[in-house]
Order: C-alpha cells, then sequence, then structure tokens
C-alpha cells in the first residue's frame, strides 16, 4: 500500500476500479519503439512520494552529469490519479520508464478467485507491452526472493524499489524506558502495556485518523498474528468456508477497537502528515504505521530514540514473532519508449549498490538487496524477518470481491469501527461483514 498517500480507505476496491478503468484503453499503447539512439531526453513518469522523489532527483542529476547532454525529464502524479496519467502517457509513447505494478508483485489470480480481471500490469504483460529485463546484468543485484515476487512466466519486467513492513508499531523509547515498559510480544503484554500507560496519563496509541487509510495498518496486523496461514484466508473466503462471523474474525474486530478506544483523543481529526511530529512531541507512545515513515520521524526530530516491532495480535508471541510486509512499486520499461537503451542505463545506475543502498536510506524502504549498509533504524527491523526476508503482509494475498460491497473490501470492516463509523457491537458488524461477503460470492 503506503507513504503512503496511495493507500485510500478503500484501497483494494479503488486499485480494482483504476486498473478497469486502464484496461478500457485496451492496449493501445504497445508499440515496437526504436531501441536505439537517444533523443536527448529521458522521461520518467511515477507516484509523487516526497522521500522517494528527493531520491530519484540525486539519481537523475548523476545520470545528467554521468551522460553529457542528456536531460532526464521527471515528472510525478499523485496517487488518485497516477493511473489514469500513467495510461495516457504510455497511449502518447511519451513515457521511458514508469512503475510496472504500483503495489505488489506480478501474481496471477489464484484459480479459486472468480469473476475477477487481471491487474491492468498483468495484462500489459500477456500483451507484450513491456521490456524483457530479465539478461541484464544489473537484475542479479536484486534478491531472488524479491525477484521471484515480480516474476512473469519466468521473466523479469519489473526493477524492485524494495518492500514496506506494514504491521509494526512505532514506540518511543524514552516513555517505555521510564515507566518501566518492555516491548510487547502478546496481546497480554500489549494489554499490560496500554494500561500502564493511561495509569500515567499518557495516550497509547497516535494514528492519522483523518485520512482514514492509515487506521487499516492494525487491522492487517492483526490478520498476520491471528490468521497462521493468510493464502488459506483468501482462499477460503473465496470458497465460502471462511466465517467472518466466527471467533477468530470476532477477536480480531475487537482487538482493533481496542486499540482505536485507547488512540489519542480526536484522532479522526488528525491528518496523517502531523502525525511524525505529534509522536516524536510525545503525545502519544506508540505509533502503528509503515516503517515506510521513519524518515519523516527522523526529520521532525533526529535526536529522537525510536523503535518498532510488530504488532502482536495474537496471545501467542510465535505468532507474533514477523513483520509483514508489501512489495513496493517496481520500475520498467515500455516496449513504446524511444529511448530504451538508455532507460536500461539509468536503471543500471539506480540498482548499483552504493546509489541503492542510498535511495533505501532515504526513502524508508526495506531493501530488495542484500548486504547493504543501512542505517540503524533499517538494520534494527532485521530480527523481526525470516530468512526470505520477506513475509506477504495481507492486503499483499486478500483478493477482493468487487460483488460483495464496501464493508467486505478488505474484508476486515476496520473503518466501520466507531468512532471512523458507527458500529460499537463487534458481535453485530462482524454479522454484517459474513452476510455481505456470501452474498457477493458467484453462485
Amino acid at each position: 500500500m503506503i507513504r503512503s498517500p496511495r493507500r485510500t480507505a478503500r484501497f483494494v476496491a479503488v486499485a480494482v476500479a483504476a486498473s478497469l478503468a486502464v484496461l478500457t484503453a485496451g492496449c493501445s499503447y504497445l508499440g515496437g519503439g526504436d531501441t536505439g539512439g537517444d533523443s536527448g531526453v529521458l522521461k520518467i513518469l511515477v507516484h509523487s512520494n516526497a522521500p522517494t522523489d528527493a531520491e530519484f532527483k540525486k539519481i537523475n542529476a548523476r545520470f545528467e552529469k554521468e551522460h553529457p547532454g542528456v536531460k532526464v525529464q521527471f515528472s510525478t502524479a499523485i496517487g488518485t490519479d497516477f493511473d489514469t496519467v500513467k495510461n495516457t502517457r504510455l497511449t502518447a509513447k511519451d513515457v521511458d520508464i514508469t512503475e510496472g505494478s504500483s503495489q505488489g508483485g506480478t501474481s496471477l489470480l489464484p484459480k479459486w478467485v472468480v469473476g475477477q480481471k487481471e491487474s491492468s500490469w498483468v495484462q500489459g504483460l500477456a500483451a507484450g507491452a513491456w521490456v524483457d529485463l530479465t539478461d541484464e546484468p544489473f537484475m542479479k543485484n536484486f534478491s531472488a526472493g524479491v525477484l521471484d515476487q515480480f516474476a512473469y512466466k519466468g521473466k523479469q519486467y519489473a526493477v524492485p524499489t524494495g518492500v514496506s513492513h506494514e504491521t509494526g508499531v512505532f514506540y518511543n523509547k524514552a516513555m517505555f524506558e521510564q515507566y518501566g515498559l518492555s516491548v510487547p510480544t502478546t496481546w497480554d503484554e500489549m494489554l499490560h502495556t496500554i494500561d500502564m500507560l493511561k495509569q500515567h496519563g499518557v495516550s497509547p496509541f497516535i494514528m492519522g485518523g483523518k485520512d482514514l487509510w492509515p487506521a487499516v495498518l492494525p487491522t492487517f496486523g492483526m490478520v498476520q498474528s491471528l490468521y497462521p496461514d493468510t493464502v488459506q484466508l483468501d482462499k477460503d473466503l473465496w470458497t465460502g468456508k471462511a466465517d467472518l462471523a466466527g471467533e477468530t474474525s470476532l477477536t480480531l474486530m475487537k482487538r482493533v477497537q481496542t486499540v482505536y478506544d485507547n488512540t489519542l483523543p480526536n484522532w479522526t481529526g488528525i491528518d496523517y502528515a502531523s502525525v511524525p511530529s505529534r509522536f516524536v512531541k510525545g503525545e502519544a507512545a506508540m505509533l502503528p504505521d509503515g516503517s515506510w515513515e521513519i524518515p519523516a520521524i527522523t526529520t521532525a526530530d533526529p535526536k529522537f530514540q525510536f523503535g518498532y516491532f510488530p504488532m502482536p495480535g495474537s496471545d501467542t508471541a510465535s505468532d507474533n514473532k514477523y513483520l509483514a510486509s508489501k512489495l513496493e512499486f517496481s520500475l520498467a520499461i515500455p516496449k513504446s519508449s524511444k529511448n530504451q537503451k538508455l532507460a536500461k542505463e539509468w536503471l543500471a545506475l539506480y540498482a548499483s549498490k552504493d546509489v541503492y543502498t542510498d535511495f533505501i536510506a532515504g526513502s524508508g524502504f526495506g531493501p530488495a538487496q542484500s548486504d547493504l549498509k543501512l542505517p540503524a533504524d533499517l538494520t534494527a527491523l532485521n530480527q523481526y524477518l525470516p530468512k526470505s526476508g520477506f513475509v506477504p503482509a495481507w492486503d499483499q494475498v486478500f483478493h477482493t470481491n468487487v460483488s460483495a460491497g464496501p464493508i467486505v473490501a478488505t474484508p476486515f470492516a476496520y473503518d466501520y469501527i466507531a468512532p471512523l463509523g458507527t458500529e460499537s457491537d463487534m458481535v453485530s458488524l462482524t454479522k454484517q461483514m459474513q452476510a455481505a461477503w456470501q452474498g457477493g460470492l458467484p453462485k
């Protein structure tokens, strides 16, 4: 998701709608492109995001210095407009490097998902719209485990930017030390942490509820803890075997409600952009958020000491051991590009160890390359990662059902819980979720 102006309240449904809108243009952006000489202008388009924008601009400056006479035309579009702008530019054959997959990898729809369309990225790959990068030397710099997520029929068309951990909680180290608190590893320990903070007049959590989407992140953490096999959960939902009104789902929703009930008063009026500065000032002790927020926190106060741990949604510590992550956007070259050779040279510079290390340090993403010398804030997260380095978060696994309605868009209805919504009875809400999901399944 994401950083993330790209994650909206109904981010899954919106993403599907956007993909369908793009697909209405068909494959009109296909074209052979001239793979020969340079035009002198390399056109790059990505979604706007301050940390990554700043890093890309540094790369562009270095690229121009190393390629006299070449101008990099770097442009961005806000998340809600990006797919439309991207499709327009592709149709006009007016971009040399842009995002391949905006979020997530290149996985095809599993056989149990019925009545949904493949993403526009996958359909473009099937139509031959993107340049094959499999044999480019710079692709070897990236971790095999991440590249596997982007592979299409055994070939590589996308260059990763990184991963973002999104099931964790930032915490104020000074506050935890002041009140004798340890990092909670179970839900019971989290409840103890909440109680101790409240006894000392400290708000346990802060979130940017005005933007709505940040409030989904605790839900992702709970799913990761309470459902040991999220792929199986997705399958069980689509085959009608999962019970969203059952005990596990009810427990999940009640625990999300507990987080909301212990978040800074009036948090639904707090905009996401202001959260880092309020967090470092001590308005709350914990911040459920993605690792992409590290640059914003350190910018707000470079001396602020913080940590990051997995949301402990389960009563069993081993269920809460790992952070789950999302694949960040990838970079790709459309076949319609008139500067494919120059575009590959830019990607090679980006993928070089020294440049990519700086990119990761500035963006706050987790690395898609191994053996990088990273800032301590990022290195500290390695203790919560498996050997593979990547556990897909729920939004990477779940396939939305556009026929089932907005209440099950994720499908755990975080935005229906008060004070975001009006529901305070989780038994009633989970029954509504189950009815909506079952009613939307193919007959």
